[in-house]
This record gives structure tokens, sequence and C-alpha cells, in this order.
């Protein structure tokens, strides 16, 4: 019986089966249908992974960019960015100081016909009316119809003390005519441009034509600058929101995330597929 069992086992060795009438049994015991399908997930799933991470690299530093620089715009104060704290509130006039000199401005408006507008304002202490015409703005006192043409140094150095709020000197004055700083942006010229030695790095700009305090800028400012032309990516006049190099990078950066949601859905459910397919 050992004899005879022994030989059957070796003259059916490497030999095919016949067929018996049942199909044979998957060793993997996988569903073919849906071991196709989760292939086909699988190559998918590697797809999205691709593209991810390509993306990931090509914008990565764009959004941690937008990152940093929204924290700084958020947490840092906007009155602060703006200066509010580097100046006096502005000097007024009241109803008494316009009363007092009604005959001298119903001279002025006499006398200046192509006028375009005409306003009282307060400088260095003395009420002034300031004539603006189609070719030029100037300024005359009310008290004695006379006024600077141009403002010189020696008053915008008392205007700028008089308009500043810090503790900090004046450390230069610098007549602005031509090739403006960026910082000023389109305020027509000549101005003044006064720098004091604080903490904050401000300055002042102040008009030579009507001696007004045409804007104040300082170290955050000019960080929020530098920061925001980083977020718009707006790389020349850093204004424009809309430019085409921020459309193009927030399309990535939008398909950077459909990808990454793509990705995580099937590293999910890749257990469940495989599952299913056993």
């Amino acid at each position: 019986m050992k004899k005879c069992a022994t030989f059957a086992v070796s003259s059916n060795a490497g030999r095919i089966p016949f067929d018996t009438g049942h199909s044979e049994r998957n060793p993997l015991n996988f569903n073919p249908l849906l071991t196709q399908r989760v292939s086909d997930l699988l190559k998918a799933s590697r797809l999205s992974q691709k593209l991810h991470k390509w993306l990931g690299l090509f914008v990565g530093i764009q959004l941690l960019i937008w990152t940093l620089s929204g924290f700084y715009m958020v947490v840092v104060n906007i009155d602060i960015i703006h200066g509010d704290h580097l100046v006096q509130p502005p000097d007024t006039l009241g109803t008494a100081d316009l009363a007092a000199y009604s005959d001298r401005l119903r001279s002025v408006v006499r006398d200046n016909p192509d006028a375009t507008a005409i306003s009282i304002k307060p400088l260095n202490g003395s009420p002034v009316v300031q004539v603006r015409t189609p070719v030029t703005t100037r300024l005359m006192s009310l008290e004695n119809g006379a006024g600077p043409e141009v403002i010189d140094e020696a008053l915008v150095r008392t205007l700028a003390q008089g308009y500043y709020a810090g503790t900090g000197a004046i450390e230069s004055l610098t007549l602005i005519e031509n090739n403006p700083p960026r910082e000023i942006g389109a305020r027509p010229l000549p101005l003044w441009r006064v720098d004091f030695d604080d903490v904050w790095g401000s300055t002042l700009y102040i008009s030579s034509t009507t001696g007004a305090l045409a804007t104040r800028r300082h170290t955050l400012w000019r960080v929020f600058d530098f920061v925001w032309m980083l977020h718009i990516m707006d790389y020349d006049e850093r204004e424009d929101i809309n430019n085409w190099i921020l459309r193009v990078v927030s399309s990535l950066g939008f398909l950077l995330v459909v990808t990454g949601v793509w990705y995580l859905y099937f590293r999910l459910n890749m257990r469940r597929w495989f599952k299913s397919a056993s």
C-alpha cells in the first residue's frame, strides 16, 4: 500500500488537473474584477500623489510667504502702520477766527477771479488763505495779505516740529524736486523730506508749496509695504491685486488643495478596497 501510494503521487507530479466542471479557486482568494478596480485606484492614487508633490514644490514657497505676510499685516495695528502715532492732531480754526477776517476773505475772492478753490487753514500758528488756480497754488496771510511763495527750510523745520508727535530730533531735511522715492506714491512735487532720529525711523513729507503734511512714513510702514508686495505679487507698482502672476499662482494653489483632498480620499479608503477585493 505504501509503494502504491508513493507511485500515485510521483506519477501525478507536474500534471495539470483534469477539468471536473468546477472552476479552480484563486490561490490568493481575490475577485478578479475587484482586483482590477483596486489596481486602477492605485494608479489614480499615485497620480494624485505625484501632482500634489510637484504642485507643493512649485507653490509651497509662495504659500509660506502668504502665511507670514498675512500674519504681519494682521498682527501690526493698521493705525500704527499709517503712522497716526507720529503726528499731532491737525489744528483747526474757529468760527470767531473766520468772522474776524471776513473782509480780507472777500478781498481775496475778488482779487482772484481765476481761482478754482480758496480755503483757510492754520499755518505755523497763524491763519492763511490758500488760493488754488489752474496754474499754481499760493498762500497768503490773512493778517496782512502777504505770504511766502515757497516754504523755505527754516519754516519747514518749524512746521515739522509742530506736526511731529514723537521725541526724536530732526536728523536731516531734503528738498525733493524730481526722482521721488517710491514710498510717496503719486503725490505732487516738490516736497520736503524731514527725517527724525527716533526708534521708528520716522519721515515726514511736507509740501513746499502749501506747507501741508503730505504723508508720513516709518520703518513698520516700509516693512508692511514690502510684505504687501510679496503678498499680492506685484513687484513693480505694488498696487495691482489682480495681476496675472497672482492669478496663476492662486490657481495652482487651488489645484494643490484639490489634489491633496484627492490623495487623502485614496489613502483613507485603500484598506477597505483591499478587503473588498479579497
